[in-house]
């Protein structure tokens, strides 16, 4: 799910934005150059925090998948630079949603690093996704009768059917 996620949202900010590369993030951060002679978004899965099941015979819980889409930005202010930017991701992502997905929805912007003149900020985005177990089949004995009793009596087998008691 994660990777097909990443890429979904890879390819809505690429027919989104123009004047910037989008891609995934890098497998290998340190060694990563900008070439892009304006700037590059990055996409990122940054974490999953899980709700309390909400059953007690079945795991049904919420998971709430958090996506850092971090901004590479050789202009701060200019227009294209990294805060209109910003603005248009927060934008194009803001509701938008991809299958099996909820919406996804702003949780933080934050300015992280200026190096030899590449400003670098991250917009923390995140929707929720249900989480049911796979269920295996138990192997339980199989029931053949119920015998009930409630204020109106005892419910019992029709006539003509065996009776155990």
């Amino acid at each position: 799910m994660i990777g097909e996620v990443e890429a979904a949202i890879v390819e809505r900010l690429t027919g989104q934005l123009t004047g910037v590369k989008v891609e995934a993030f890098p497998d290998k951060p340190d060694t990563y150059n900008m070439h892009h002679p304006k700037g590059t978004v990055l996409v990122a899965f940054g974490r999953s925090t899980y709700s309390a099941p909400r059953s007690i015979d079945l795991v049904v819980q919420e998971r709430r998948v958090e996506w850092d889409i971090t901004l590479l930005m050789r202009n701060l202010r200019d227009h294209a630079g990294a805060y209109d930017v910003l603005d248009a991701i927060r934008l194009v992502l803001t509701g938008w949603r991809t299958s099996g997905c909820g919406k996804l929805m702003p949780v933080r912007e934050q300015f992280l690093d200026q190096r030899q003149g590449v400003w670098t900020f991250v917009l923390t985005m995140a929707h929720s996704v249900t989480v049911v177990e796979c269920a295996e089949e138990e192997d339980l004995p199989l029931l053949k009768r119920v015998n009930t009793e409630d204020d109106y009596g005892t419910t019992q087998a029709p006539p003509g059917e065996p009776d155990d008691d």
